[in-house]
């Protein structure tokens, strides 16, 4: 239970930490661009999976369905990105006084 505990809160602050270093990234070095970013929440996102989930002592099924999942939450935000991104805003005569 203790090495359980452990490992978990190992984890936890693996991931406190690179949050820490997604911050500094954004508002720091704003020279990184959105690419230093992306690399640390990628990095996020498989110590979720392997630290958290125990994605490594799982079979292929398991590996299956978490790509799956991955597979449309990234088509489920790209398209929801797309909204806000292609909305314009056009004078119209009504607005003018």
């Amino acid at each position: 239970m203790t090495a359980i505990v452990l490992r978990l809160v190992a984890v936890a602050s693996l991931m406190f930490a690179l949050l820490a270093a997604e911050f500094a990234a954004t508002f720091v070095f704003s020279g990184w661009g959105r690419g230093g970013v992306a690399i640390i929440a990628i990095t996020m996102a498989a110590v979720a999976a392997f630290g958290f989930m125990d994605l490594h002592q799982e079979d292929v099924t398991v590996w299956l369905f978490a790509a799956a999942a991955v597979l449309w939450l990234t088509i489920l935000l790209g398209l929801g990105s797309l909204d806000p991104f292609t909305r314009s805003l056009f004078p119209t005569n009504s607005m003018t006084p």
